[in-house]
């Protein structure tokens, strides 16, 4: 089905033209009619201020990277820099004798469309004499140098003031010329897998481009290149027969897809719907709108969708390499309500309260979470969590373990540093994740309720759930200490959060005990509600402290804590501003 879906997409944006291709085009080299360099090489960047900027994809003659692999091809118009211009790349400058064979090819193309194409032919003769004049060919590598080019970058050449890719003559030069080569080419008749029709097949697939962890010149999804993966003494990508028709849809769809998709660690990820619709989910979970977000939580009460999304097939997947071949992380088909649906339960999940205890946060971005749970970069994950929690999100499943594992261990090892008034335990992002996990473990199959309180937003001071409780009185350990001691480098949450969060009996009755001194030492309408926070938790927990807690009661510890710890500063911020009226009230 996978096949058939990616053919009907490529259909239905026509896609598939057998002798062009969509390519990233860097630069373009600016040629006088005389065969001279006659300006600066231009930079073909959709927008050149970003970090990184992308190069535009233009339509240039398709050569299968099969040839090139050869080493003795080129492509035909627009090539990197090492074949169309021989520039030598100061990295590996062993390379350059490679580069000779095809950019002789290259010129040798240029010569073979300009003896037949007699309209366009002086200014394909104008780019040969560049290429061929030592001279003129040192000043442009002079030029594209101080660009600080990369030699693998693609360059087009502009000459007369005509874009040589634009023109229609040496297009259909093109054609014509790769007509010929498929008609010298008899194939085997064999029945597509993707189509069910009689076709000829393919004994080799071209390559997906732009595949993480594939190969610069692409990846193969279809190849078979070892006798245990061949039966019936067919051999290459026989073994799965393709028509050439088929496999140029699904190609390049793929190409298309791969390179709008969400770009993850080592993993993108694709996603299309049969029929078009204006606004996309996915996207919604990659960016996090919040007005999208909003929306889409809001739309079962106002009784109107978020956008006019049609009762159509929904699909997603997460493509990676592995070498020479494709690796297909995870498929999705679904429908459009059905994943709409789900990822307004995503962000239903999610919503927590603020640091600050004002209000809900809901809009978290997939990259945001991910962030949450590592110290600096997303690979320090398990590769396989970022395509789970995405395809959580659009299947409405439980999310995994490592993912709560992963958001508890960040939670215990990070600490406040000297002189930071934030504090890094309460990252709504990562508790965020914490609830989400802890919801959706209800949902498990076989797998019975271990708790009747689910987690909520903000605080929910009747639960009885000792795990949360525990969390709760951490909190208000941490409270008395700042209201008796004030800030202290290495307070009660920097030593021994990690362990109440684990083993509770072991820390929290010497906790229990200091509590009293501080208890002794504060005053004042603070001090007095604090107590009464103690009393009622200590009164709920009853006389023992749980010995030791699994990951889910972990995960309703650090939530218990994070809640009682927002609810103080909402306190706080109330109390402040009640003051501040009352001076105010007081001057007037």
């Amino acid at each position: 089905m996978m096949l058939q879906a990616l053919i009907a997409y490529a259909e239905r944006e026509n896609l598939g033209d057998p002798d062009f291709e969509a390519t990233a085009i860097h630069w373009l080299l600016p040629v006088s009619l005389d065969g001279r360099i006659s300006g600066n090489p231009i930079p073909l960047y959709i927008d050149p201020d970003v970090k990184k900027p992308q190069p535009k994809r233009l339509l240039r003659p398709f050569t299968s990277p099969n040839e090139l692999n050869q080493g003795d091809k080129s492509h035909f118009l627009a090539d990197s820099l090492e074949r169309a211009l021989l520039l030598p790349n100061p990295k590996s400058p062993e390379k350059l004798e490679s580069r000779r064979e095809p950019h002789a090819y290259f010129k040798r193309l240029l010569s073979e469309a300009a003896q037949v194409c007699p309209n366009i032919a002086p200014r394909l003769q104008a780019a040969l004499a560049l290429l061929d004049s030592p001279e003129e060919l040192a000043r442009v590598h002079a030029a594209i140098t101080e660009t600080k080019a990369k030699p693998t970058d693609n360059i087009a050449f502009h000459v007369g003031g005509v874009s040589l890719l634009d023109d229609a003559e040496l297009k259909e030069f093109w054609r014509s010329r790769r007509r010929a080569l498929r008609a010298a080419t008899p194939r085997s008749k064999r029945v597509c897998l993707a189509t069910g029709v009689l076709s000829e097949t393919l004994d080799t697939t071209e390559k997906i481009r732009g595949v993480p962890g594939g190969l610069a010149m692409g990846t193969n999804l279809i190849s078979f290149d070892k006798d245990s993966f061949t039966s019936y003494g067919l051999e290459q990508a026989q073994n799965a027969a393709i028509s050439a028709e088929a496999e140029l849809k699904f190609r390049s769809a793929l190409n298309q897809l791969i390179a709008d998709g969400l770009r993850i660690s080592d993993a993108v990820h694709l996603h299309w719907s049969r029929e078009r619709v204006s606004t996309d989910v996915f996207e919604l979970i990659e960016s996090a709108d919040e007005s999208g977000v909003r929306n889409l939580l809001t739309a079962p009460e106002s009784g109107h969708a978020p956008s006019r999304l049609q009762d159509n097939a929904y699909y997603a997947m997460s493509l990676s390499g592995n070498g020479g071949r494709i690796v297909v992380r995870d498929w999705l088909e679904s429908t459009v309500p059905e994943v709409e649906a789900n990822v307004r339960q995503w962000f239903a999940d999610l919503s927590i309260i603020s640091p600050e205890g004002t209000g809900t946060e809901s809009a978290f971005k997939l990259g945001r979470l991910l962030y949450a749970l590592v110290r600096d970069k997303i690979d320090e994950l398990p590769p396989q969590l970022p395509t789970q929690l995405l395809y959580s999100a659009l299947r409405g499943t439980a999310l995994p373990q490592t993912a709560l594992a992963a958001a508890l261990r960040r939670q215990q090892i990070e600490t406040r540093k000297p002189g930071d008034k934030s504090d890094p335990k309460l990252n709504p992002a990562r508790l965020a994740i914490i609830k989400a996990c802890l919801l959706r473990s209800l949902n498990l199959p076989n797998t019975a309720p271990t708790k009747d309180t689910p987690m909520t937003e903000s605080l929910n001071p009747e639960s009885r759930d000792a795990s949360y409780l525990c969390g709760r009185l951490f909190a208000v350990f941490d409270r008395l200490q700042y209201l008796a001691l004030g800030g202290v480098n290495a307070g009660v949450v920097e030593r021994y959060y990690a362990s109440a969060s684990a083993t509770p009996a072991l820390v929290m009755g010497r906790l229990f005990r200091n509590a009293q001194f501080h208890l002794a030492k504060t005053e004042g309408g603070v001090a007095t509600n604090v107590a009464k926070d103690f009393e009622a938790i200590t009164c709920a927990l009853g006389d023992q402290f749980p010995p030791s807690l699994d990951l889910e009661d972990q995960g309703r510890f650090a939530l218990g804590y994070y809640h009682q710890k927002a609810d103080y500063r909402r306190r706080t911020a109330e109390r402040k501003e009640q003051q501040a009226e009352a001076k105010a009230e007081v001057t007037v």
